[in-house]
């Protein structure tokens, strides 16, 4: 495959792929502060802002697998029209969802829409990439989510101040449409097909993709990644008011920043040295991240986990995604990036539920120590079973 190349040494179709991106992902992330409020608004509660939450994430587990499937059998393109065309109809369905149970109903087409985006986005930077870019590129093309949820969660909280509910759902309809609108102006090549000794087509198939290690381990070990995101997503802010910490805000604006730079510079760096090489130290980061939090008792120390907690999150994760990549034949692409993004939807979902039970028990400064010990056990666990692998 030819790939003509713009400044910066990416095709057209990344540049495009990435701005769709970056408006898909503010769409929502507009919405992240005026949602639970506009629950409340229509007579729900705490449960149901967690019901809320969790119904967009179960939609998106259960969607993975089969998005991941049709990105190779329909092509990346039509699934993130697909995705994009949700988050389209998605806020506005909001506007005509009177009770919570309506609301949860929305959701979960919303919760669709975010599961065939992603699965999709990624398969297509690899497809228009050469190889020996995987790394930096999948890191580059992953920091569209942190930008906009820099740039577009406080406008979002701004404006909810100023305007109507149905007026702030309108424009992250209007920004998910700008995110279908370049989507559609993007080209997709001609991917690669599989072929039997005779010369045949093949179907790879999801169990296919499954006995690939390259596949198998890091989407276990993402499962990992997942479980502490959920711990510190959910949890933190509640960490936070009970050690006095201050406004945790900061936290997550201090590592969502490192994380950008972390998936840059351990991308490219990955394609240098190796994969597991770079996975491996930043397990151990994030690992102490995690653990440095049960001894946080001032607001120093809490930016200094953050700054610490972006690095290892954002490494590691762009790490494992290219291993996939890397290990998946381009037919099932999409197929094995599924798999990878389920087993993450599926750890957020676990760590957000059992930070909250164990918590009750033990305290969250304690969760976090379990959190960090699995993150150790993952990291030996991983070099182990990577050790004879042929990927590096």
């Amino acid at each position: 495959m030819k790939h003509k190349t713009l400044p910066g040494g990416y095709s057209p179709t990344f540049y495009l792929a990435f701005l769709s991106n970056f408006l898909f992902f503010s769409s929502i992330h507009l919405l992240i502060i005026p949602l639970p409020l506009y629950i409340e608004h229509i007579g729900g509660g705490a449960t149901e802002v967690g019901l809320a939450m969790a119904s967009f994430a179960l939609a998106a587990i259960v969607a993975r697998p089969y998005m991941g499937r049709l990105a190779d059998t329909w092509g990346r393109k039509p699934i993130l029209l697909i995705g994009a065309s949700a988050f389209v109809l998605g806020p506005l369905s909001y506007i005509l969802a009177r009770s919570v149970p309506a609301l949860l109903v929305a959701r979960m087409f919303h919760g669709v829409g975010i599961a065939a985006f992603t699965t999709a986005y990624f398969a297509l930077i690899a497809d228009v990439t050469p190889r020996p870019q995987w790394g930096e590129a999948i890191g580059l093309a992953g920091i569209a989510p942190s930008v906009s949820m820099i740039l577009a969660s406080p406008l979002g909280t701004g404006l909810i101040e100023r305007v109507s509910f149905p007026f702030l759902f309108v424009c992250a309809s209007l920004t998910a449409l700008c995110s279908l609108v370049i989507a559609l102006l993007l080209q997709e090549p001609t991917r690669e097909s599989t072929t039997d000794q005779k010369g045949n087509p093949t179907e790879v198939g999801l169990l296919d993709v499954v006995r690939l290690r390259g596949v198998l381990a890091p989407s276990l070990a993402t499962l990992t990644l997942g479980l502490s995101y959920g711990a510190i997503y959910s949890f933190l802010p509640l960490f936070g008011r009970d050690r006095g910490l201050g406004n945790v805000g900061f936290f997550f604006t201090a590592s969502g920043i490192v994380i950008i730079l972390s998936r840059f510079l351990v991308g490219r760096l990955s394609d240098r040295l190796g994969r597991v090489p770079v996975i491996l130290p930043m397990f151990a980061v994030l690992a102490l991240s995690m653990a440095g939090l049960n001894w946080a008792y001032g607001f120093a120390t809490l930016v200094t986990m953050a700054i610490m907690h972006g690095a290892g999150f954002g490494g590691a994760r762009v790490g494992l995604d290219t291993i996939v990549v890397d290990s998946a034949p381009g037919t099932a692409r999409g197929t094995a990036l599924g798999l990878l993004y389920f087993c993450f939807d599926t750890g957020i979902a676990f760590g957000a539920l059992a930070t909250g039970v164990l918590a009750n028990s033990v305290g969250y400064g304690n969760v976090y120590l379990v959190v960090s010990a699995i993150l150790l056990l993952t990291m030996t666990m991983f070099a182990v079973v990577m050790r004879r692998s042929e990927i590096i």
